[in-house]
């Protein structure tokens, strides 16, 4: 797919254009408002500035990372937390911010191959992809070094991606190393999520190949 051209509606980056996926970090997105804090109930995390927003409809408190691409560099590896839950709720391209790509066979997400050949019941952080982005990201992502496509006829949102706190001595929070947490748990009030997750169901792997046939240079 090397004479694929790249949408001009993409963002690029460097001398080589690189594609710019809409769910990407940049450097310049940084926090915003109050940290977080513990409860004045010490029943779990707040900001002392929390707004309806700052939580989603399970209850789970997100981190504010200020919402302005293109400031700064890119950070490939990472995605900002409400493009990258937009993009899973609403079953977005996380490259271009498009509809992803369905068919009979379901929501066409990309991952690695691990060689088990079992996505069934997979969970994921990475959104799904439109077809001419997936083409892309299979070409210029140096994170896919065994790209798989896989499509799922039921997409199923199962929880979040972030850091579960604890409470410390005097009123101080303990951030744990970053885990994925199922909605409904009871460490829920003590979480902050990062990244929304998605459990694959109903899965089917694709032949990328002869799914790319369709696409025009």
């Amino acid at each position: 797919m090397s004479d694929l051209a790249v949408p001009h509606t993409l963002t690029t980056w460097g001398p080589r254009r690189l594609p710019v996926p809409y769910a990407a970090h940049w450097s310049g997105e940084g926090r915003y408002g109050q940290r977080v804090s513990m409860r004045p109930d010490l029943a779990g995390i707040w900001y002392l500035d929390e707004t309806p927003a700052d939580r989603d409809a399970f209850g789970v408190l997100w981190a504010r990372i200020q919402n302005t691409p293109g400031q700064g560099r890119p950070d490939f590896p990472s995605m900002h937390p409400g493009r990258q839950r937009r993009a899973q709720a609403e079953r977005l391209c996380q490259v271009c911010g498009e509809r992803a790509s369905h068919n009979r066979d379901g929501w066409l997400f990309l991952m690695n191959d691990d060689g088990s050949d079992r996505y069934e019941g997979t969970k994921v952080t990475k959104p799904p992809v439109c077809l001419r982005c997936a083409a892309l990201a299979v070409e210029y992502c140096p994170h896919l070094t065994h790209p798989v496509g896989v499509r799922s006829r039921r997409p199923k949102v199962w929880g979040v991606f972030g850091t579960l706190f604890t409470p410390g001595p005097n009123a101080r929070l303990n951030a744990h190393v970053d885990e994925y947490l199922p909605y409904g748990h009871r460490a829920t009030e003590w979480f902050l999520a990062s990244q929304l997750v998605v459990e694959l169901k109903r899965c089917t792997a694709v032949d990328l190949d002869a799914e790319f046939e369709a696409l025009t240079p």
